[in-house]
């Protein structure tokens, strides 16, 4: 099935999900990977940062896996969560095939408010030159999601020290303040170009890191720092950052990541703009049963929520939680499990 027919079928559900209307059944994302990582580069920065390498890479992995639900094929320009940092000049370290690091580059406050996103850096144009590269050959196969432009707070912290920051934020909160508006002003900046080239495929919609389709412009917007400041700092300097970024987005989404963050899920659920929001757990507490008061929660204050579950979980979370607002994504899952799930929810496809 080519990309216009997968979009077809599911854009009602999906968007019906987003706009937290009523459901018969759960929505599920589900895919089955048919091989291993094909890369044999041993070197990482050129596992990272070869572009022709990483388009084979990503296309040979999208064209072998098998795709159910409400899945569809997509390249994530991934360069690790602080993308946005390395982009503005935090030094790189390339830890594994999984992760890039970002460490500080700056070591006061005030050198923030002197940067700018510079399209002739190699970290940033690496990040153009692939989303470019994958835009091009994306028309009814695939999607492009933007890279992680990271919150104003990760990446201040990237850019000059976690310590630094959450001192500052006491001892001279104002140009906090000014800096965390600057590095909201290049995200933006940033976003509505990478939109324009991923835009330039023709593909009916978008879809941010998560996978999710929606019919405009879509992000899961986070602030992880958040973890370690109360939830009074959190809606001083985090909040009103969340809410812009959240308007410039057709079908914002909020990434809750760890139990740290659950401090802060009341002030996320009072944006009004914020259509659903992602629980990711975290190590230790992965299992979904300690986590269905918060899921309904959730849903209880008109938001749509998505998870992360194993097969076996999905008849217990549908008990306790209910259809309504409900998407459920198992990645990378077993021909069994995809049988099994095929067999037993083909309702939910």
């Amino acid at each position: 099935m080519d990309l216009k027919k997968r979009i077809k079928n599911i854009a009602p559900k999906l968007t019906d999900w987003w706009d937290h209307k009523d459901q018969k059944y759960p929505y599920i994302i589900a895919w089955t990977q048919n091989q291993t990582d094909p890369s044999q580069d041993d070197d990482l920065e050129s596992f990272w940062m070869d572009t022709e390498s990483t388009m084979n890479r990503v296309l040979e992995t999208m064209d072998s896996t098998t795709y159910f639900g409400q899945a569809l094929p997509y390249h994530y320009i991934d360069f690790g969560a602080s993308a946005m940092a390395c982009a503005l000049g935090a030094k790189v370290e390339y830890v594994d095939k999984e992760t890039i690091w970002a460490h500080p580059c700056f070591d006061s406050i005030d050198q923030i408010m002197n940067i700018e996103l510079n399209t002739d850096s190699f970290f940033y144009k690496k990040i153009i030159d692939l989303t470019t590269q994958s835009a091009a050959s994306s028309n009814n196969h695939h999607f492009v999601a933007p890279f992680a432009h990271g919150a104003p707070g990760d990446t201040l912290a990237n850019l000059y020290g976690t310590e630094n920051l959450l001192i500052d934020m006491i001892s001279q909160p104002e140009k906090v303040h000014l800096a965390m508006d600057h590095l909201k002003n290049i995200w933006i900046e940033s976003f509505q170009e990478i939109q324009k080239i991923i835009k330039s495929a023709n593909n009916e919609g978008g879809i941010g890191w998560a996978g999710i389709w929606a019919t405009g412009t879509t992000f899961p917007l986070q602030e992880d720092f958040s973890y370690m400041i109360s939830p009074e700092m959190f809606d001083t300097f985090c909040l009103p950052r969340i809410i812009d970024l959240a308007a410039v987005l057709d079908y914002p989404f909020y990434h809750l990541d760890g139990i740290g963050a659950i401090a802060h899920l009341d002030s996320i659920l009072s944006v009004e703009t914020i259509k659903a929001v992602q629980w990711q757990p975290g190590a230790g507490h992965e299992r979904l049963s300690e986590w269905y008061w918060l899921l309904q929660k959730i849903i209880d204050h008109g938001k749509s929520v998505q998870v992360y579950a194993q097969p076996s979980e999905i008849d217990d979370l549908i008990k306790n939680v209910g259809p309504k607002g409900l998407l459920i994504i198992c990645p990378n899952i077993s021909h069994d499990e995809m049988n099994m799930l095929s067999e037993k929810y083909y309702h939910f496809f």
